[in-house]
């Protein structure tokens, strides 16, 4: 009902919106013909570039040019980065990758340099959505989120609205559903705030694409109707044309061949006009599915047909565009590698001729016998004193391996001071609610109350005791490692539901971020144990209705993976005596759940056996994120999803 009133009003107000757009593109147009201030009508050709690449692509396509030329031509920096922009996201629209990809990456370059954030977030965009094209959703998601954190910077919540459906829809393509659902409902509290029509309309499309995933129709055909009144109503003609199939094929999956023929028919019109060959060879292929529902053999061979010319035709220009957009990528990186083997060339150079130097000043040294006495003298001296060094450093290690025994020592003492303490209160409530059930002295709900307080204390005190055992197996005869390749998301997922109860008691929300098909050569049972001691102190020190997302990030043959919790965060002065075992750091939850404070230094330890780092950064009172990371197994290739592209 919400979502029927929310539009409703913003239908009052899109046709006077939608009336002063094109009454600015007249006045735009007006100034490039009339102007004798290039720079101003440089400005002017991208402001109405901008407006027009949504709707009328062929002719922003000639204003963008234009601008191009023109600010090249009078070295107008401040007005060439939007027109690069303009004109990669043309590109973009029209399958030409390589070109999109090397005008967006000179667009951000050049706004760089102009300190011009706002073009630096629409470059930053269309370089995330090149990537998304190519499959490659781990870097379009981190670009849109690059892009979005910049639009948030600089208050264009509409923007930022759209790029948070954005990165919904990377994750629905990458079948994080979850993940999905999460990022799809923020775009849509954000796009009723903003009232942008065009923004409203990308994000009711990809919450369309949730629902029709789910199968839930009339829901997905409600959001797909409002997205495409809305298209209309901007003159947004690509998203029409995208909204026109996706309702088409609702009607199709739910066998109503002749509805959904009504707006197949009506996008390849609207396709055919504007040159969106993607959207016709999608269409295309549907109206032949159509066609055999309704078993008219003959149109549906007429269709498969057409689909069949015009995919062929994308297929070879996607393969030579990708081939292309590699080299474009090659080349960037070729440049940056010619620049540093030519500085250590140089320096290779200077190298050698410094050794010359040496040489002659030693060969001419040695000729007199003086200078060579002189010379056994001091290498003699050298000799003693490097024995000697090495001696005072034994000793120095010897102190400090004394100073570490007596610490060892000092925190033992403190550990089973604190455990005695932290067992002997759980098992002596058991023994009184033993001692009163026997003696028949409370009630069955008096029983009930207390069991369950008695139960939280004894999960504590069976964590605590688990990570005291293989603590003092490290300690006593090191950790033995047994590294085999695991998939992270499973390990993870075991553990999620591992502490879902606990979770569910402080209403605490676990996103898993997590992609399939993901692995890394670890031990999995110290793998369990990090997640599990990370997890339980996100819970732990987490606020009631608070938020916990495990996420990653890969690097070469390196994935990291952050434990990020919405809770009280950690003090500056505490941080660093988190993984120092001698100052034993403990602090009670935010529902005064106790530990003994050896999760950290336990994780730390088998963290650092299996070849990984950890580190933390948190901010007090707006949460803390672990971030630890572990060695990839590159012989698991990633699955990718089959959902359409199309933004």
């Amino acid at each position: 009902m919400r979502l029927r009133s929310v539009t409703l009003t913003l239908f009052l107000l899109f046709p006077m919106v939608a009336q002063s757009q094109y009454q600015k593109a007249d006045s735009l147009e007006n100034i490039i013909k009339t102007t004798s201030d290039d720079s101003a009508r440089v400005r002017a050709l991208n402001q109405l570039v901008t407006i027009l690449r949504e709707r009328n692509n062929t002719k922003a396509f000639r204003y963008a040019q234009q601008a191009h030329e023109l600010a090249i031509k009078i070295n107008y920096q401040a007005g060439l980065g939007a027109a690069q922009e303009n004109l990669g996201w043309i590109y973009y629209r029209l399958g030409n990758l390589s070109e999109a990809f090397q005008l967006s990456v000179d667009a951000l370059q050049t706004s760089e340099l102009q300190y011009d954030t706002a073009i630096m977030a629409r470059s930053i965009n269309s370089i995330a959505a090149i990537y998304f094209e190519q499959k490659l959703f781990t870097q379009a998601n981190n670009y849109f989120r690059r892009a979005y954190d910049l639009n948030e910077r600089i208050g264009d919540h509409a923007t930022a609205a759209r790029l948070q459906a954005n990165i919904a829809y990377v994750h629905l393509r990458d079948n994080q559903f979850d993940s999905a659902t999460f990022y799809a409902k923020r775009a849509y509290e954000l796009s009723n705030k903003v009232g942008d029509k065009y923004t409203k309309s990308a994000v009711l499309r990809v919450l369309g694409d949730i629902d029709a995933y789910k199968k839930d129709f009339s829901s997905a055909m409600l959001k797909f109707s409002l997205a495409l009144e809305l298209a209309r109503s901007d003159g947004k003609t690509y998203h029409e044309s995208s909204v026109l199939r996706r309702i088409g094929n609702l009607y199709l999956e739910r066998n109503e061949p002749d509805k959904a023929l009504h707006f197949f028919f009506e996008n390849v019109t609207l396709a055919k006009k504007y040159g969106y060959k993607d959207e016709l060879e999608s269409t295309y292929k549907l109206i032949a599915n159509a066609f055999v529902k309704k078993k008219n053999h003959q149109k549906a061979l007429e269709y498969q047909t057409a689909y069949q010319e015009i995919h062929d035709s994308l297929y070879n220009q996607k393969n030579s565009e990708y081939l292309a957009l590699q080299q474009t990528r090659f080349d960037s990186e070729i440049k940056g590698t010619q620049i540093e083997l030519l500085t250590k060339d140089a320096e290779l150079k200077q190298k050698e001729i410094n050794n010359q130097r040496v040489w002659i000043y030693f060969s001419f040294g040695c000729l007199t016998l003086v200078l060579f006495i002189v010379l056994v003298l001091i290498y003699n001296n050298q000799i003693k004193k490097r024995a000697h060094d090495k001696l005072a450093e034994k000793n120095r290690e010897i102190a400090k391996q004394a100073l570490q025994l007596s610490n060892m020592n000092d925190t033992k003492d403190k550990l089973f001071s604190i455990i005695s303490h932290d067992l002997r209160g759980p098992l002596a409530s058991l023994r009184g609610l033993m001692n009163l059930v026997v003696d028949a002295g409370i009630s069955q709900e008096e029983f009930q109350y207390a069991s369950n307080t008695l139960k939280q204390n004894l999960d504590s005190v069976q964590e605590n005791l688990e990570n005291l055992l293989y603590w003092a197996q490290s300690q006593l005869k090191g950790l033995q490692v047994n590294k085999e390749s695991v998939s992270v998301k499973q390990i993870a997922d075991d553990i999620i539901a591992l502490y879902d109860e606990t979770a569910r008691s402080k209403d605490v929300t676990i996103i898993n971020e997590l992609e399939s098909g993901q692995y890394i050569l670890v031990d999995k049972n110290h793998l369990r144990m990090i997640f599990r001691n990370l997890l339980s102190n996100a819970i732990k020190f987490n606020s009631q209705r608070g938020l916990v997302t495990i996420s990653q990030r890969i690097q070469d043959d390196t994935m990291e993976i952050s434990v990020s919790d919405s809770g009280v965060g950690i003090r500056s002065a505490d941080i660093v005596k988190l993984f120092n075992a001698e100052t034993h750091f403990t602090k009670l939850g935010t529902n005064q759940e106790k530990g003994v404070g050896i999760g950290l230094l336990l994780i730390k330890e088998f963290i650092e056996h299996n070849e990984g780092t950890i580190s933390v950064r948190s901010e007090e009172g707006k949460g803390t994120t672990f971030m630890f990371s572990l060695k990839l197994d590159k012989t698991f290739a990633k699955k990718e999803g089959a959902l359409s592209s199309s933004f």
